[in-house]
C-alpha cells in the first residue's frame, strides 16, 4: 500500500524558513528566486495538508502562527543534518577537498591558539583544509547548530543547544594585571585572606579595563568582584582579553585576564599581576553538532594540548 504523501518536504520546509526569516512573502520569494504567487501556493498547498494556518498575513505584517513556530522548532535540526550528511558524502566518497571549520570565541585570546591548533597544524590530517573564524558566543553556537562550524571554542555556555555537544573541557585560570608602575596600599606579595579595606578601596578607584557583559564571561568577571566586595568606579568595556592586556601595559588601566592570554604579550616588564584572594577560573569548551563529528572533527580534539 503506497503511504500518504508528506505535506512538507525539504524543499517545503527551506521556504518556510525563508518566510519566517523574511517575515514577507516577497522578500522570501526574492531570496528563494521564486514570484511572489508562486510562493504564495507553496505555502498555501502545505497549510492545506497540514490542516492549519502557518502564517497570519495581513496586508501590513506577516506573523508566524503557534502552528508554525511548532514546525520550526521542531525541525530546526533538520535541515543542517541534511547538509551535514551531504557534505561527508562529497568529501568522503565523491573527491570533494575536505575542510574542518573550526570558530574560535572573542573572548579566547590569540595566545590561547597554539595550544587549540598547534599540533592539528603539525600533523594535520592527510588532505584536510583548516578554516577558523573568530566569532561571538553566541554566533559559534548557531554555526554549530546551521552546520557552517565543525567545532566552536568558547566559554562553557549555561545551556548547550539541543543537538550539541560537549566535547572536551579546559579550564582557563585568571590574574589580575596592573601597570608596572602603580601602587596600592598594603599590595601583598602573596596571596591574602581577604583584600583589605584600603585595596579594596584602592581598586575601586582604578581605571578598569573589563570584558563587555555582552559575554557570558564579562558577566562572570563583574559577579565575581561583587563577590570580592570590589565596585570599580570607572570602567571601560571591551570584548578583547589581548585588547586589554595591551592598553594596561601602556598604563591605562587594571583588569582581570586569562594567565595563558598574557604569554603572548611581548613587553611583560610594563604590567605585574596583584595577589588575588581566591581564584577566578573558567571553563573553555569545545563543542560539535552530536553524531555528527566527522574524524578530522576527533582527530582535533584529541589533539588540543589544554587539560
Amino acid at each position: 500500500m503506497n503511504e500518504p504523501d508528506s505535506p512538507i518536504d525539504l524543499y517545503g520546509l527551506r521556504l518556510l524558513r525563508l518566510v519566517a526569516e523574511h517575515q514577507s512573502i516577497t522578500r522570501a520569494a526574492a531570496a528563494a528566486g521564486l514570484t511572489q504567487s508562486a510562493l504564495t501556493r507553496q505555502v498555501g498547498g502545505m497549510e492545506e495538508k497540514l490542516g492549519t494556518l502557518l502564517f497570519e498575513r495581513t496586508t501590513r505584517r506577516l506573523r508566524v502562527t503557534d502552528a508554525g513556530k511548532t514546525l520550526l522548532r521542531e525541525t530546526a535540526l533538520v535541515a543542517p543534518m541534511m547538509e551535514a550528511a551531504v557534505r561527508l558524502i562529497r568529501e568522503n566518497h565523491g573527491g570533494a577537498p575536505r575542510e574542518l571549520r573550526i570558530g574560535v570565541s572573542r573572548s579566547v585570546s590569540l595566545a590561547h591558539l597554539p595550544g587549540l591548533l598547534h599540533a592539528w597544524m603539525r600533523r594535520p590530517e592527510d588532505g584536510v583544509g583548516l578554516e577558523v573564524s573568530h566569532l561571538g558566543g553566541s554566533e559559534l553556537m548557531e554555526a554549530v547548530v546551521q552546520n557552517r562550524l565543525d567545532v566552536a571554542i568558547l566559554g562553557a555556555p549555561r545551556m548547550v543547544p539541543p543537538g550539541c555537544a560537549v566535547v572536551h573541557r579546559m579550564p582557563d585560570r585568571f590574574a589580575l594585571i596592573a601597570p608596572a608602575d602603580i601602587k596600592f596600599p598594603g599590595d601583598p606579595g602573596t596571596k591574602p585572606a581577604r583584600w583589605s579595606k584600603p585595596v579594596r578601596a584602592a581598586l575601586e578607584e582604578a581605571p578598569w579595563l573589563m570584558l563587555t557583559s555582552a559575554m557570558q564571561t564579562g558577566q562572570d568577571i563583574s559577579t565575581w568582584l561583587r563577590k570580592c566586595a570590589v565596585t570599580p568606579r570607572r570602567v571601560s568595556v571591551f570584548d578583547s582579553f589581548d585588547l586589554i592586556i595591551h592598553l594596561a601595559g601602556l598604563g591605562l588601566g587594571i583588569g582581570l585576564v586569562p594567565r595563558r592570554a598574557l604569554a603572548g604579550f611581548p613587553r611583560r616588564g610594563r604590567i605585574r599581576t596583584l595577589a588575588l584572594p581566591e581564584m577566578f577560573e573558567r571553563e573553555l569548551v569545545a563543542v560539535t553538532r552530536t553524531g555528527a563529528a566527522s574524524t578530522a572533527v576527533h582527530i582535533f580534539v584529541k589533539s588540543i594540548l589544554f587539560s
